[in-house]
């Protein structure tokens, strides 16, 4: 039993509704008549939930719902609306099927064919056709209470008496009101009419008695799949143009934000490589001020354990690269070789083997290539190779044999060779007669802290300088690398804010044009709760799509950058990498953000007036 308890309302000082009080049955068709402005639409809108500007009470079941007006709605009360007011974007099945978007409900099978135009789009149907889909949007789902408001009024004779019909016999079973001017009409179909006049009712009469409810079968019908990512997707599309151009500039800031972070890091790894390559971390350099170094110190650094190679740099010889040529030093034909002292027993071989004697050497794979010049790599195994020095005025070579080809790609050009192989050799070749060598390098072993063996030598051989190689060089890179970062975080987040603004433009535009979709759909029951899930829903749509443009031109620049790198500039020395924790951090980041410029048109939603929205 539904009550009106001392409904009152005014708009504007006038008084539209002045003290109603009404005993709705169980079950019945009940007619409310009246002239136009009578107050009897605004009635209806009480009577239903969706007018909450009202002084008085309204009882469901012996029950105030005033204050839970949302969910009495939800549960008992479903819409006919003069407008029909069914949603354009959405297919007739979907119009249809609205209800269990946002929830569980009772379905009932209706006498109604819409086979012959369920495939039309609802702005190409007739009248006759919408207020059939609209009579099944709100008498297929069991609610007790059905309230229709001019359910007739746009239909022909014919029509207006099949709608009137199947009202009769859906007020057999639940409580249906019909708000109409059409007093004859009413008076043939309904069971109570209540007669309207300037806000109060003015007469009541009781044409029919109130009978049981008769029960139908039905069936629970489960929540939608997907419900809310589906409703959120054709919303999303119901206007393409302006969605591929919110998505196309959205993807645009985030990809131009991403190949900017993308290569900076890559190019920070790089400078580090390179520092690598000159000064690797696990070595120290050890200077002599005064003095030559002496064999006996020489010898001592390899009796420590911690200490895997010494290896030291002549005064008077320079080294001026490798080449084939060996009759003498043409400068053309040869190569320069940035390292030609570091460790080799790290690394992994690509063809070949070790050095085991003075004369054999390893080269990079980078090396390698830069050699053999386009031709097969590995036919340098075997092939003799000339090492030049500069001695005060002269140039002398050493020749030595390629024996194996190492895996790592080198930024500067590379040769390995056993522990101060080219000095051995410079003796066994008489060009040598004293060792002179105020610097050399130390290499500690892998597994021991550099800073540790630093403090030791520091200790023992307070003579010497020792000082860790390459720290200096890469505080000051890294401090430059973390300013230029601030930079380009700063326009990546300018680049981002941007487009945040294009999004939140395009939403709320999206909402303002749909308000009289969303109130209908808060008619049949949506939440706040299910409008949340709707952004939600909304915004992982919107940076999904994104990703999905950015992921491709991200890949495709990857690898168009690498072939111009490759064989524009450092000859293939540096390659960009895909970095998936920077992509999903941006992901994570740009979808937080999208979904903070849906804040304000969800509350646009949740501030609407329904009943005002619906009138308009």
């Amino acid at each position: 039993m539904l009550e009106l308890v001392h409904i009152q309302k005014k708009y504007d000082y006038q008084s539209i509704l002045d003290d109603i009080s009404m005993v709705l049955p169980d079950v019945g068709l009940i007619g409310i008549v009246g002239p136009s402005g009578c107050g009897k639409s605004t009635l209806l809108n009480i009577i239903g939930g969706i007018d909450r500007d009202f002084l008085g009470d309204l009882l469901y079941n012996g029950q105030s719902v005033k204050r839970r007006l949302t969910k009495y709605c939800k549960r008992n009360v479903s819409f006919i609306f003069q407008q029909l007011h069914l949603i354009i974007w959405l297919s007739i099945k979907n119009n249809i099927e609205l209800p269990q978007y946002f929830g569980k409900t009772m379905f009932q099978d209706k006498e109604i064919d819409v086979s012959g135009f369920n495939k039309l789009k609802i702005s190409s149907l007739s009248l006759g056709q919408q207020q059939r889909i609209a009579f099944l949007r709100a008498c297929c789902y069991c609610k007790k209470v059905l309230l229709c408001d001019e359910p007739t009024g746009s239909l022909d004779q014919q029509n207006a008496k099949i709608i009137m019909q199947l009202l009769k016999k859906e007020s057999k079973e639940k409580l249906v009101v019909i708000v109409s001017h059409d007093l004859k009409k009413v008076q043939e179909y309904c069971d109570e009419i209540y007669e309207m006049r300037d806000g109060k009712i003015v007469n009541h009469t009781q044409i029919h008695a109130s009978l049981p409810p008769m029960t139908f079968s039905d069936s629970l019908q489960k929540k939608k799949r997907l419900s809310y990512l589906r409703l959120s997707l054709s919303s999303l599309f119901s206007n393409k143009r302006r969605t591929f151009q919110m998505l196309l500039g959205f993807s645009l800031s985030l990809f131009c934000v991403l190949i900017t972070l993308t290569m900076s890091q890559n190019l920070e790894k790089q400078i580090e490589q390179y520092i690598y390559s000159l000064v690797p971390p696990s070595s120290i350099s050890v200077q002599s001020i005064h003095q030559s170094f002496s064999n006996d110190f020489i010898n001592k650094l390899k009796t420590n354990q911690n200490i895997s190679r010494v290896q030291l740099f002549l005064d008077d010889y320079e080294q001026l690269g490798i080449g084939f040529v060996g009759e003498r030093y043409q400068e053309s034909q040869t190569l320069f070789i940035g390292d030609d002292t570091s460790p080799y027993h790290h690394l992994a071989l690509m063809v070949g083997r070790m050095p085991s004697h003075n004369h054999e050497i390893l080269v990079s794979i980078s090396t390698a290539k830069h050699l053999c010049q386009g031709s097969d790599y590995k036919e340098l195994l075997g092939k003799k190779i000339y090492a030049w020095y500069k001695h005060k005025k002269e140039v002398c070579s050493i020749a030595y044999h390629i024996v194996g080809i190492t895996q790592n790609t080198t930024t500067i050009d590379t040769i390995y060779q056993k522990e101060n192989a080219y000095i051995e050799l410079l003796k066994e070749e008489n060009r040598l007669k004293e060792i002179k060598s105020h610097i050399g390098i130390i290499f500690v072993e892998q597994k021991q802290r550099r800073t540790d063996v630093l403090n030791e030598l520091k200790y023992k051989y307070p003579q010497y300088k020792f000082i860790e190689t390459g720290v200096s060089t890469q505080k000051h890179i890294s401090s430059t690398m973390t300013q230029i970062k601030v930079v380009l975080y700063i326009f990546s987040s300018l680049a981002i804010l941007s487009s945040l603004f294009l999004i939140g433009e395009v939403m709320f535009l999206n909402v303002v044009q749909k308000k009289k979709d969303y109130a209908i759909m808060k008619c049949l029951g949506a939440s706040f709760f299910d409008f949340l899930k709707l952004i939600l829903c909304e915004s992982l749509e919107i940076v999904g799509l994104s990703f999905l443009i950015v992921f491709i031109m991200y890949f495709q620049s990857i690898f168009l950058l690498n072939q111009f790198l490759k064989e524009m500039i450092i000859n293939g020395t540096m390659t960009l990498s895909m970095d998936l924790s920077l992509i999903g951090n941006v992901l994570l980041l740009s979808f937080g953000m999208v979904l903070l410029c849906q804040i304000i048109p969800l509350i646009y939603i949740m501030k609407l007036n329904t009943a005002e929205v619906l009138k308009g």
